[in-house]
């Protein structure tokens, strides 16, 4: 295997210290496959008929269900300005 290290603020090491029974080579090993894995398919080439198909699916369902006075740009803000509160 190859060596990699990383650099930790001292509270996440203090902390890390605090659970020795845990294994952070592999918790860091398998956190790395996963982003890896990842990136890899959003990075994958689009298969431009599947992509095309499911936007036309999409298209069927907004007919389907129609105009809606739902304003989602006012929604988010109104949760943003909620939590900003607390």
């Amino acid at each position: 295997m190859e060596v990699v290290s990383i650099k930790v603020a001292p509270e996440t090491k203090r902390r890390m210290e605090h659970l020795r029974d845990i294994n952070w080579s592999e918790v860091l090993r398998q956190a790395i496959r996963r982003r890896l894995e990842l990136e890899e398919r959003l990075r994958a080439p689009v298969d431009r008929r599947r992509a095309l198909a499911a936007a036309r699916r999409m298209d069927d369902f907004r007919k389907r269900v129609g105009p809606s006075d739902f304003d989602s740009t006012r929604e988010i803000r109104k949760w943003r300005d909620l939590r900003r509160r607390s």
